[in-house]
């Protein structure tokens, strides 16, 4: 059950670690998740034809919505931004747009909605990740490697 939910977490929070760009107005709404059915190389979204990463088989990465012929420019779950051959992808799941951020800087997650409790992870600027709840300037988060924990609403912008 655990491992179940967290598989659960890291694709809804997969769309958090990329620069996700505008989606068609068909699927504005939500955001595609994708796992890898073989091992695959993320290449350079300015040539396609640098190699960033090498992924292996059942790595999940979210879809930014756009393609360049037979390649998506997905998101992995540490923030790299790259393509990768549509015929190596799956669909997995989605995601909802209204729960998508993005952290303005270098930001830490907490155990509790207070900076002087213990901090679960820090997460990188630019960062995604899924809010599901606010209240007094904080928000219940989750990373796109499954971590949740209280992060200040002031770091957050909307994806």
């Amino acid at each position: 059950m655990k491992r179940k939910l967290m598989r659960m977490a890291l694709c809804l929070v997969l769309l958090a670690s990329m620069l996700i760009a505008p989606m068609s107005a068909q699927a504005a709404s939500t955001y595609k998740i994708f796992k890898l059915n073989t091992n695959a190389n993320l290449r350079n979204p300015a040539n396609y034809e640098d190699i960033l990463t090498y992924m292996k088989k059942g790595t999940k990465v979210l879809w930014t919505g756009k393609k360049h012929k037979a390649f998506y420019l997905v998101s992995t779950t540490s923030g790299q931004t790259g393509y990768v051959y549509k015929e190596y992808l799956s669909e997995y799941g989605a995601v909802s747009s209204k729960q998508l951020y993005k952290t303005r800087s270098s930001s830490k997650i907490y155990k509790k909605a207070s900076t002087g409790s213990h901090v679960v992870t820090k997460v990188g600027s630019g960062r995604y990740v899924l809010v599901y709840a606010t209240k007094g300037g904080w928000a219940y988060v989750k990373t796109t490697s499954g971590k949740g924990g209280f992060m200040k609403v002031s770091q957050l912008t909307k994806a």
